[in-house]
């Protein structure tokens, strides 16, 4: 008897056992994560915990279980933790608390409410204090465990703390949560879109663009959003799409576990699920039961490899040893319109595409380049808000302002590189950032329109350097009587100019000031002589240095205090009638804020851009 070949036998296989037949795919990951902390969300914290725990040894998952310092604290907990199957791996959960912050000789941000972002994220405290907090964590994880452990996460943790918990304790994974433009008051935007990556040394949202700058650890990304409807609200993720006006199922939540943990065409896919332990008990008997009974399925009958996060991380780390691998998410809306997206990302830049066929549109709605050498705000200096701002800065992005778009008319042909993408078309109205950014070079040939991204970014790491006299001199030469007391021969070293640094994210959003229609913009006219920063050097607006606003804005400016220093609506309006200005520009460093008086409405001012450092407020109608 003839043997058959063996691409017959593998078809016959797929028709008679389909499920097995795809289990033959492999490189893709699904991975349990579970953060367990002790919050007023639940009475027994240990009833809540082995309520969940039961969920997933019921259906013989592995899973990652990140402890809050408060849980290694408590003995009940932990001796449960120690008894679990040997599936399960123990990290750390990197959120500070008032016990943490005691034990650590740390002064805790008390801002009223644990969540506030300046309380619970390291990014609130000192580089000082975040080894501290980290080394009590750590101490006490390794004392109750016996080893010290790979994977750590919160909802952000900044590439300081990333870079030290890597070299001090070799750590591997580190969760994060998937991009969300304002939920809870936690922005991170601008990362690899809800796909793994090794971030950069200086900054965490960044993907790592050279070896050299690299944090050899994994970023998995908590709550993957819908790749269309996600990108204008976070409720559209596997977290919370019970809470959208469609109330959506746990139908919903298997798209999104199958759209990211396939492979499809890329090297690999991965999702993460998973839900916080300080809920009460019944609530893992309902949804999250259903969603774990899904892993399970996907595990045991079409071959997904259900993994925690050091077991993911290892992998990653084997099998792409250099550099984050290019990631290309496609898809129909799945919500069933007649909409498409796609999602293309590398270490150079992410672009996300979207197509409606009812109206025969094609947009490129996000465009950002990931920098080859930067910093993130709160590397250096502690985050003084009460919310949380990393934003990676775009050459598009609607979100932040719906007319930030590019739009082709009809299903546009557009094919993806690592550094770079070409549209299959010509003679296109490109985008004012994209033709005025250093970044991009645009070329147009054989019917193509190839757009080419550099890596090295507009402004420095640290921001730039800019020479300009000291408040003292200042108020010095202000002096009715500054010339006689030069004729005396005092204060002739008030002519001595000092250094000051403009923030490379005062810089960013000068450049898509530079990109607006021409108008005058308002800067505030006051300085901060005792205002704190943790930079070698003071901010240039600290001591109302603001010529750079217009060199770097490309806008003139008109100095301004009393719009903001109005007692009333009316006198502010009437103030900024009087100076025909398009837009504000305002600064933040730290304890520093300037802002908008009263409220937008009622001098008829909208946000446009904004990030740690700075804001553009476009006047929008007459006062």
């Amino acid at each position: 008897m003839k043997r058959w070949p063996l691409y017959i036998l593998l078809f016959l296989i797929f028709l008679i056992f389909p499920n097995e037949a795809y289990a033959l795919e492999d490189n893709q990951f699904i991975t349990v994560v579970n953060p367990v902390r002790i919050s007023s969300y639940s009475k027994n914290p240990l009833d809540s915990l082995r309520a969940e725990y039961v969920e997933i040894a019921n259906k013989n998952l592995p899973a990652t279980w990140l402890l809050t310092y408060d849980v290694l604290e408590n003995e009940a907990m932990i001796s449960f933790l120690k008894n679990m199957d040997t599936k399960q791996e123990m990290g750390v959960f990197l959120e500070v608390s008032p016990k943490l912050a005691k034990d650590s000789g740390v002064e805790y941000n008390n801002t009223g409410d644990w969540h506030h972002a300046e309380s619970v994220f390291l990014s609130g405290y000192t580089q000082k204090e975040r080894k501290y907090l980290l080394d009590t964590l750590f101490e006490k994880f390794i004392f109750e465990f016996g080893y010290s452990p790979v994977s750590v996460g919160s909802w952000w943790t900044d590439s300081y703390s990333l870079a030290y918990l890597k070299e001090r304790y070799q750590i591997l994974a580190n969760l994060v949560v998937s991009d969300q433009f304002s939920t809870d008051g936690y922005q991170i935007w601008g990362q690899y879109w809800s796909t793994p990556y090794y971030p950069s040394s200086g900054h965490a949202a960044v993907p790592a663009t050279t070896e050299s700058n690299k944090l050899n650890l994994v970023n998995i990304q908590w709550a993957p959003r819908d790749p269309i409807n996600g990108y204008k609200n976070s409720l559209y993720s596997s977290q919370d799409f019970s809470l959208t006006s469609e109330r959506l199922d746990t139908d919903y939540f298997e798209k999104l576990v199958r759209l990211y943990a396939s492979k499809n065409d890329n090297s690999f896919g991965q999702v993460t699920v998973g839900l916080e332990a300080d809920l009460n008990p019944q609530g893992y008997k309902g949804e999250y039961r259903k969603e774990m009974e899904i892993v399970q399925r996907l595990s045991e009958k079409e071959g997904y490899k259900v993994t925690n996060m050091k077991s993911f991380a290892e992998w990653y780390m084997k099998n792409f040893p250099d550099l984050s691998p290019p990631h290309l998410i496609k898809t129909k809306d799945l919500l069933g319109t007649n909409k498409e997206v796609t999602w293309y990302q590398s270490p150079v830049y992410r672009i996300g595409v979207l197509y409606d066929k009812d109206y025969n549109q094609t947009k490129i709605f996000d465009l950002r380049v990931f920098p080859e050498d930067t910093i993130e705000p709160y590397y250096l200096s502690p985050n003084r808000e009460f919310t949380l701002s990393i934003y990676l800065a775009s050459l598009l992005d609607e979100t932040n302002n719906p007319e930030d778009v590019w739009t082709l008319n009809g299903q546009i042909q557009i094919d993806y590189k690592p550094a770079g993408f070409s549209i299959g078309a010509q003679n296109l109205s490109i985008p004012a950032t994209l033709r005025l950014s250093p970044n991009v070079s645009v070329e147009e040939n054989d019917g193509r329109t190839s757009v080419n991204i550099s890596r090295s970014w507009y402004s420095q790491k640290d921001g730039v350097v800019i020479k300009d006299y000291s408040p003292e001199a200042t108020h010095f030469f202000k002096q009715k009587k500054f010339i006689f007391y030069l004729l005396t021969r005092r204060g002739w070293e008030h002519f001595k100019k000092i250094d000051y640094i403009v923030p490379k994210g005062e810089l960013d959003i000068l450049f898509k000031l530079s990109t607006l229609p021409k108008g005058k913009v308002i800067v505030y006219d006051g300085e901060c002589l005792q205002c704190s920063y943790h930079t070698k050097l003071k901010p240039a607006a600290f001591g109302n240095k603001r010529s750079y606003v217009k060199a770097y804005g490309k806008h003139p400016i008109v100095y301004n205090s009393s719009v903001f220093e109005s007692e009333s609506r009316e006198e502010a309006r009437k103030e900024l009638s009087k100076l025909h200005a398009s837009y504000f520009y305002l600064v933040k460093f730290e304890d520093y804020r300037e802002v908008i008086p009263f409220s937008p409405g009622d001098l008829g001012v909208e946000k446009i851009y904004a990030n740690a450092n700075a804001e553009i407020w476009r006047i929008t109608s007459s006062p």
